[in-house]
């Protein structure tokens, strides 16, 4: 993940923290360290952004120099970089399972005149992408994308229509994301967002916005949900 402004468009503000005995990396969400646990930042898991402080920009390090948890008395204490604004905007690359692979692609099995329906090789129910996103890659509707309705086996519905009949062969992308809806699961090096799982599922996050490119290029915009330093009540 990157960071990508704030709603408020004020700058980052970037805080220094003790470094917990996790392994911190930049680009991953920093959570505040549980109770008796150590340092004051950890990490965020795949499907859980609980108590966090923001985007981590770095190793933990110590004059430049990358720096291990350590229990030994007088040893060099390490601390991480964190972008702590409540309101932060993060960047996120879409992709397809725990490893991240390139976005769930497919590509219309059936001719659809109205352009109400995309009939693909691929079941867009089970996991549901009811309410996700569906946008076309090639083909007349190219750059198009719309809301899913409903979803029933290979099909997926819309109700503003695509302007333009689809034909076999037109490549398109759908993820089970969209505006407003709170819920992301992480790749398993807590960086990319996987699309491939049914909507408002894992860690709390909300879609703020997106860009729909091809399979391999697409990315959300992300609010993190469960900030400490969020005075909302």
């Amino acid at each position: 993940m990157k960071y990508s402004g704030n709603l408020s468009s004020s700058s980052p503000v970037i805080k220094k923290y003790k470094s917990s005995a996790t392994t911190l990396i930049a680009g991953i969400v920093g959570l505040r360290s549980a109770a008796n646990a150590s340092g004051q930042v950890t990490i965020s898991t795949t499907t859980s952004f609980g108590d966090s402080l923001g985007l981590i920009l770095d190793q933990s390090e110590k004059n430049g120099a990358v720096t291990s948890y350590s229990t030994t008395q007088g040893a060099v204490e390490g601390v991480v970089s964190v972008i702590v604004n409540p309101d932060q905007i993060l960047r996120a690359k879409m992709v397809t399972g725990a490893t991240g692979t390139s976005i769930t692609a497919d590509a219309v099995a059936t001719a659809v005149s109205n352009g109400l329906t995309v009939v693909g090789g691929t079941s867009v129910a089970s996991p549901d992408m009811d309410e996700g996103l569906l946008w076309f890659t090639s083909g007349a509707n190219l750059s198009e994308s719309r809301k899913i309705t409903s979803t029933s086996s290979v099909t997926a519905t819309v109700i503003v229509p695509f302007p333009r009949a689809s034909v076999v062969g037109d490549a398109y992308c759908y993820a089970g994301l969209n505006v407003g809806l709170t819920g992301v699961t992480l790749t398993t090096d807590l960086k990319d967002v996987r699309a491939d799982i049914a909507v408002s599922t894992g860690a709390s996050a909300t879609a703020l916005d997106f860009d729909l490119g091809p399979a391999n290029d697409s990315f959300v915009y992300l609010v993190l949900g469960d900030q400490v330093y969020n005075n909302a009540t």
